[in-house]
């Protein structure tokens, strides 16, 4: 079967996936690209409906659904880049629980308050799976963490991520209590120690603030904070790019203990 026309309902069922209520009402989201499906599949999501571009030479993918042929004007209207992709698919998001999170055999891991630039999300998302996180924690309002922007700056790896939401910082206090022995962290611009200067432990939870405003001061009441010495001029760093330093020194720390 081939679709040449953007009238056609299942196109349209895309498109609207392209909207985060849509996603959340129908349950469903959108991964574009070979890799990122091939991500998806090894994590076990379930597809629903994967379309490829018409004569485009896709990579074989080990897929259990519906795949459909579309010209390349049905493509250009379903994707959500400038520059359509050779395949797309239709997929049940995962779904994960904070509980789960923090009862698991091994805890570590990275938490971002009202974290709303999908860029940055998806790269904390990678830096994440890159120095050994067990699990993300997105606490407050946050941008959608299974969103075409950031599974597309997530490379995918959003699908080896479990990516859990607390409400806010009394809720992860409350998550907190179930998980003693935890050491917890937050990074400030000036507070604290050097990253370099504390012992994580094995057993972690590393705060990150949004890009707007950073960590709430109710954070202090369950974290202690580390920040990254920087030149006199500087005021803060991103926050991706603060996640992956820190998380580059856990990872390090981890390694020799």
């Amino acid at each position: 079967m081939l679709i040449t026309s953007v009238q056609n309902p299942k196109v349209k069922a895309v498109v609207q996936l392209h909207q985060r209520k849509a996603r959340e009402q129908e349950g469903l989201i959108l991964i574009e690209g070979p890799h990122p499906i091939e991500e998806a599949v090894q994590a076990g999501l379930e597809l629903m409906d994967v379309y490829c571009l018409e004569k485009a030479d896709v990579p074989a993918l080990n897929v259990d659904c519906p795949v459909t042929e579309v010209s390349r004007d049905v493509m250009a209207k379903m994707a959500t880049t400038d520059s359509p992709p050779p395949v797309l698919a239709v997929a049940k998001p995962p779904r994960y629980s904070a509980e789960a999170l923090f009862s698991a055999p091994e805890v570590r891991l990275l938490a971002a308050t009202s974290l709303q630039d999908p860029g940055n999300m998806g790269t904390l998302i990678r830096s994440a799976c890159a120095f050994g996180a067990t699990g993300m924690l997105l606490i407050g309002p946050h941008v959608d963490a299974t969103s075409p922007k950031v599974i597309r700056a997530s490379a995918g790896l959003v699908f080896r991520m479990p990516v859990a939401t607390l409400a806010d910082i009394a809720a992860l206090a409350a998550q907190l209590s179930t998980c003693p022995g935890l050491r917890v962290w937050g990074a400030d611009a000036h507070q604290g120690p050097s990253y370099r200067a504390v012992e994580y432990g094995h057993r972690h939870l590393l705060l990150m603030g949004g890009e707007a405003h950073g960590l709430p001061q109710s954070v202090w009441q369950v974290a202690q904070p580390v920040h990254i010495p920087m030149a006199p001029q500087a005021e803060s760093l991103n926050v991706a790019v603060a996640g992956a330093i820190i998380l580059s020194e856990i990872f390090q720390q981890g390694k020799k203990g």
